[in-house]
């Protein structure tokens, strides 16, 4: 069903598209512009970020204006359930990344990166992996390390408020002296929720976030992928992962971008963990059995990532290759395959 709306939506974008000649490009890291060329969103909130996100990462401001990336949201039932869920989308970032890596050029050159914009994302403020993912976790564990969090700006009565270096938590304390000691709503948290730019991350659910966007004959796939996994095969796959040592998963996590399927965790290359998961997320798909009008079900969308592994290579190596044929990289844009898709 997901999958068909954004098809929907996509077949109206682009008759909009045509209508008024706006190019596009399936591509998860802007390969074209200097960020200095990029307009600055005029939003109240933006300007705050602006000035405050590269104060804690060198690439902040290219995640802000040049990065796109497929995010998925999944619930979750339990404290044990959310805790298994959010393992599963740390542990396999660097396969997620190695998987939909699909962003290799900046400023019209290769960057020497399959996933830049997974690079960008770890030299991002607020961004990576949380250290508490590696222990024990609950939810008062992760509210903790939240309200700790510096607060990046707050809105208040219409008004926008640039940080102190106070965190949520001296907010929650009363000690905001710009407001008088007034304490914050649930909105005011819900609001410092979405400023915590982690791969993985929990609101009212929880967000994976570490895909590079693609093109629509891929873009299904990666929800596809993990919903198998984690609504099909949720024990077999945490049983998998859950003894991984945190400096092998931060080691492969700083290695996929560059290194993609040839990074190596927990001895293994990533395209060996592929295979694995693979097999793992279509036998949990085949269990939920979510079936489309023509009786097929979900397994349908793992197509592209069968091909990547079949073949040894990510889209950002198909991208590459052609570049160094034509040494620009015209063919990005113009292309219809970027809104074309039928499915569930």
């Amino acid at each position: 069903m997901v999958c068909s709306e954004n098809s929907s939506h996509f077949n109206e974008l682009k008759e909009v598209f045509s209508s008024v000649s706006i190019t596009t490009s399936s591509i998860a890291y802007d390969p074209f512009n200097k960020l200095i060329e990029i307009p600055v969103s005029p939003k109240e909130r933006y300007k705050i970020m602006t000035s405050e996100m590269p104060k804690g990462g060198k690439l902040s401001l290219d995640m802000m204006y040049k990065t796109a990336g497929i995010q998925i949201n999944y619930d979750y039932t339990s404290e044990e359930d959310f805790e298994k869920k959010f393992k599963i989308g740390n542990y396999l970032a660097p396969l997620t990344i190695a998987i939909f890596a699909n962003s290799p050029f900046n400023e019209t050159k290769p960057s020497g990166y399959l996933s830049y914009r997974g690079k960008v994302w770890q030299e991002t403020n607020r961004g990576g992996i949380m250290p508490i993912t590696f222990e024990k976790l609950n939810f008062e564990k992760y509210i903790d390390y939240a309200i700790n969090y510096p607060i990046l700006f707050l809105k208040k009565k219409g008004k926008y408020f640039s940080p102190n270096g106070q965190t949520f938590k001296d907010f929650l304390d009363g000690n905001l002296n710009f407001l008088k000691g007034e304490k914050p709503s649930l909105e005011d948290f819900e609001n410092h929720l979405g400023t915590i730019f982690t791969e993985i991350r929990l609101k009212q659910v929880i967000e994976f976030r570490s895909l590079d966007t693609c093109n629509f004959s891929c873009i299904c796939n990666g929800p596809s992928f993990f919903t198998g996994l984690i609504y099909g095969s949720l024990d077999e796959t945490y049983e998998i992962i859950k003894n991984w040592e945190k400096e092998e998963v931060m080691d492969a996590y700083l290695n996929a971008p560059k290194q993609g399927f040839n990074t190596l965790l927990k001895n293994k290359k990533l395209i060996d963990w592929a295979k694995i998961f693979l097999d793992i997320s279509k036998k949990g798909l085949d269990k939920r059995n979510e079936l489309n009008k023509s009786g097929k079900n979900e397994t349908i969308y793992l197509k592209h990532i069968e091909e990547i592994i079949k073949n040894k290579k990510t889209r950002a190596e198909i991208l590459i290759e052609q570049y160094n044929k034509t040494n620009n990289l015209n063919f990005l844009v113009n292309h219809d395959e970027n809104f074309s898709y039928s499915g569930f």
